[in-house]
């Protein structure tokens, strides 16, 4: 169900915010050319082929198969072949990732204001309960959306309106906050405006063809676009 209620307030432009992880919250550290490069192999190795696979990213390649395995109802096969390589590149990460300067001061000052604050990652549970601990975000964030909880990652908008249905707030109330294109046509796809802070998997360049509504250099700007009149 996507949710059509809208909470309003006369002083703040976003009633809640939906935070990606890898790139927002912390620092972007997935390894990209080697893990898709094995991603690929993998894929090919199970009988895919195509334009999504040859030239798709990490995200793309996962929906691009989701998709056909959904078709034939084993899906759950799909996630026990390719899932451990993802888990594996995940856990590599997360022995290098380090928050951005200010997330633990912005997470806290939001919920202070009673904003509800959840994620939405492409990352995987373990890893990022793990490192939701390990920086002391995850009191903060709720619901946390992983890739193991959703049957599409982004760019598609599944886990951002699961996010919605929980809140049931309106589209236009949320902001998603990212650092990527998947994060922008995720958001758009499920009605969200969205903020892109610089500096994470996506040059700004990338953006031109998916412009987000704010662009950002520090987390700490997020408290003026929230509290804008």
């Amino acid at each position: 169900m996507q949710p059509t209620s809208r909470t309003s307030s006369a002083s703040l432009a976003y009633q809640a915010v939906i935070f990606d992880f890898e790139g927002t919250l912390v620092d972007f550290q997935w390894r990209l050319a080697p893990a898709e490069d094995e991603l690929r192999r993998a894929f090919a190795g199970l009988g895919f082929s195509g334009d999504e696979f040859s030239h798709g990213n990490y995200a793309t390649m996962w929906n691009a198969a989701a998709d056909l395995r959904s078709e034939q109802g084993s899906q759950a096969e799909l996630r026990a072949a390719v899932g451990p390589i993802y888990d594996r590149w995940d856990a590599d990460a997360l022995t290098r990732w380090a928050p951005r300067a200010d997330a633990v001061e912005l997470l806290r000052q939001l919920r202070a204001g009673n904003m509800r604050v959840g994620m939405v990652s492409n990352i995987g549970r373990d890893a990022l309960v793990a490192a939701l601990k390990r920086f002391r975000f995850a009191d903060s964030l709720s619901p946390v959306v992983s890739r193991d909880d959703v049957s599409f990652m982004k760019p598609r908008a599944e886990g951002i309106l699961r996010v919605l249905s929980d809140w049931q707030l309106a589209p236009d109330t949320v902001l998603f906050v990212g650092d990527s294109r998947a994060d922008v046509r995720g958001a758009r796809a499920a009605g969200l405006p969205v903020a892109i802070i610089r500096g994470g998997e996506c040059a700004d360049a990338e953006f031109a063809g998916d412009p987000p509504d704010h662009m950002i250099s520090r987390l700490s700007e997020l408290i003026e676009l929230v509290a804008a009149d």
